[in-house]
This record gives structure tokens, sequence and C-alpha cells, in this order.
């Protein structure tokens, strides 16, 4: 799978290849008897095939286009892509067959740096050195104001920083502090200045979290500086996380889920998932919720790398493996539908309508407790605590997560309150 919407060069052509390849080998029937061989349950190996028959139909057609522009038919996509200029010249580039070594050398510059550019679709070039690489392709430049330049330009400005109560300043003042987040001056105008500068870098990166969230309720979060910041920590914490394993993620390889419900058995079970995740290049980071942010869990990309953020606003065992399967189904199920604008949400226990989260709840729920068991075992509708601790035993999963399940089922949260694992997850994960 590729998180671009359009392949500019061959480097990633040669991966989108690997990449149709390995989704041509998880479709076809020996995939599919390999994931039941592995104890995947089938409906969520029907699930994942579904999303990767949608990668391989995306992949397919921009390596169509590449193909296409690399022969001189360019037309249409310069067309659907003018308002990027950048990515114009690199469709020119590839149109008149110049490498990225043979435009360096043409500019008398590195090969490096014309990575650089095209890497960043020369969104940091000085218009200069724009103008110098159009010449040497052969683009011209052209600019022009319409009747509607004044409402295009409202529709672009954007605040210089996410807007901020004091309310929420002082509480994210007061979290960071609490939780280490970094050194916070003694000064008060340092401390703010240190936190709108922390949350004005991630809101410049990675857009407005109000236009990210998706989940069960549509509120407007734009001038959310309390999930801003949640975001930035999470980002912040990911990136180091990332820097340190060096694993390569594969959206292609879900047996290793199996595994990773297994571990709920053990008392450590979540420290050695976030363990298990780094090495399946997932940067899983358990970040403790601002006071006034109800929100369960996030997933989403940083660099082509899927993060997932765990709040443990409830600190139970059950609670902490249906999030984490939760977001592991929307890292998944949904890498090409919304992973690279993201997803933040709130509630997980209430019913749902969206169709995205319906699915990431279904994967969750079947990971954890495979269907076919579940339906026949006298534990979903046992009122007594060993047969249900029996069944736990016989599918290996920590007793918790089938407790859980039945309050949830038998809409019920007073039942077994004492058998979820309340207070078990948080020191593990939070350090304050």
């Amino acid at each position: 799978m590729t998180d671009s919407p359009i392949i500019l060069n061959e480097r990633e052509a040669r991966r989108a290849r690997v990449s149709l390849a390995r989704a041509n080998d998880v479709l076809s029937a020996k995939g599919t008897l390999n994931s039941a061989r592995d104890g995947v349950p089938p409906d969520i190996v029907q699930m994942h095939q579904k999303a990767v028959a949608s990668s391989r139909n995306a992949l397919s057609s921009m390596l169509e286009i590449y193909d296409r522009v690399r022969t001189g038919d360019f037309g249409d996509v310069v067309s659907n892509w003018e308002s990027e200029p950048g990515i114009v010249l690199i469709v020119a580039r590839i149109a008149r067959n110049f490498s990225q070594a043979d435009l360096a050398s043409k500019l008398g510059m590195r090969e490096q740096q014309i990575q650089r550019y095209e890497a960043e679709r020369y969104r940091s070039i000085s218009l200069q050195n724009f103008r110098r690489v159009a010449a040497a392709l052969g683009v011209k430049l052209t600019a022009s104001i319409g009747s509607e330049f004044q409402a295009w330009v409202s529709q672009l400005t954007v605040p210089e920083q996410p807007s901020i109560s004091e309310h929420q300043l002082l509480t994210i003042i007061a979290h960071a502090k609490k939780y280490r987040w970094f050194e916070v001056p003694g000064a008060e105008d340092e401390q703010r200045r240190a936190i709108i500068d922390f949350i004005r870098e991630s809101h410049a990166r990675f857009g407005s979290p109000g236009l990210l969230r998706t989940g069960l309720k549509s509120l407007d979060l734009k001038d959310d500086a309390l999930l801003a910041a949640w975001r930035a920590r999470i980002l912040n914490r990911a990136e180091r996380t990332v820097d340190e394993t060096q694993s390569a993620f594969d959206p292609y390889d879900i047996s290793w889920l199996t595994e990773l419900v297994r571990l709920s058995k053990y008392d450590d079970g979540p420290v050695r998932a976030v363990e298990l995740a780094a090495q399946k290049g997932i940067a899983l980071v358990a970040e403790a919720q601002l006071t006034g942010l109800k929100l369960d869990g996030a997933a989403f990309l940083s660099g082509g790398v899927p993060v997932i953020g765990i709040t443990l606003r409830h600190d139970r065992i059950d609670n902490f493996w249906f999030t984490l399967l939760h977001e592991c189904g929307h890292v998944y199920l949904h890498y090409q539908s919304g992973l690279a604008a993201g997803f933040f949400d709130e509630d997980l226990e209430s019913e749902k309508t969206d169709e995205l989260e319906l699915e990431a709840d279904h994967f969750a729920s079947s990971l954890l407790i495979p269907p076919e068991q579940w339906r026949t075992s006298p534990a979903r509708i046992s009122k007594s605590v060993p047969p249900i601790e029996q069944f736990a035993r016989e599918i290996g999963i920590h007793p918790a997560i089938v407790f859980g399940r039945l309050r949830k089922e038998r809409k019920d949260y007073r039942i077994f309150s004492d058998r979820v694992g309340t207070g078990k997850v948080r020191h593990q994960l939070l350090v304050n």
C-alpha cells in the first residue's frame, strides 16, 4: 500500500509494484488459507481482503497513470494537479524521461537535492530555484487573478495558531508538567509560549484536528486546543519510538494480531503489546487525556508510519484491549480510506452509526473473541464466574475481556464490575 495519491518517481513505482504483488498474494486462495492457518477469524480475513482489494485497484490505477506519463500522455494528469505546481514539475520530469540524477546534472545540483525537493513536492523551494527547475523541464509558469480571487483567499486563510482559551492553556500547562512532556520553564509567559509553539508546530504539519476527526459524534473541534495538544504529544513520542525501532510496517500481514490478542492473558500484557506493535512498525503510545477531553483512542499516519494513541480514560483491562484492537482495525481496514487524515474516537463503548467505526468495532470484537466460538459457548449465557473464566482460558485471553463483552451485550454495566480489571493498566503505561 502507499499513502501517496500519485506515483512520482521510479522508486515509488518499484515499491508500488512490490505492494501490488503482495496484494495479489493476499487475495489468492493460498493467502486465504494462510490466514486461516494462522488462526485469524474468517470474517476478519474477509474484511482485510476487501481493504486489500481496494488498495490493489488504487495501486493499479496509479501505476497505469505513471506509465502513461512516461510515454508522454500527461495532459489529464497535469490538469488534475494544476493547483499543485510542484507535482506538475515532477510530472514534466517523468514525461521527458529524465531521472532525478539527469535533472540534477542539468541544473548543476546534487541528486539528493532533487530528491528532497520532490519528496516535499517542491513546497519549500525558493521562487528563483523553482523557475530554474521549470525552465530546465520546459514548464511555463503563468499566474492569473480572477473575479473569485477574494473568496478563494478567504477559504485558504487559516489562523496562525489554533484558538486557545485561557482555561485550556492553563489545563495544558498543568498536564504537561504532571506527565513530563518537556521542561516547561518557570516564568508564566515562557510556559505559555512553550505550549503554544508545541501545538502550533503540530497544527502546521498535520492540519487542524477538527478537520481530521471521525467517529461517534460529528463535532466541530477545529479550535479545540486540548485535542491539538494531545495529538502533538502523541506524535512527538511516536516519532521517537519509530526512530528507536526502525521496523517497517506491513499492511498486508494481519497474522500477528492473534499473537497480540494472546498477550492479554499476561499481567503485563499492555507493556508487551507496546513492544510487539513496535516490532510490527506501529507506534503505540499511551498518553493520558487532558481534563475536558473525552477521548479513548486515535489512529493516524505520520510519515507513512501508523500511530495508535490511547488515553486509558477507562483504566480497565477489557477497555484497553478493545480500544487497541479497534484502532488496529482502522490501521488495517482503512489505510487507504481515512488513516492519513486520522480517526479520533470518543466513547468507544457507545452505539455507533458511522460505517468505518462499525467496521473497526467488528474487527476488534472478532479478533478478541472469535464469533463461532462465542456463539456456541455456555459462557455467553452464564450468570456465574467459573464458566466464563473457563472459556477465557480455552481461547487464551484475559477473562476481563469476556466479562466486558457480557456487560456490553447485556447492556448492564453493573454486573461483573469486579472482573474487568479495573486499575490494572494505567500504572503500567503512564508515568507521572
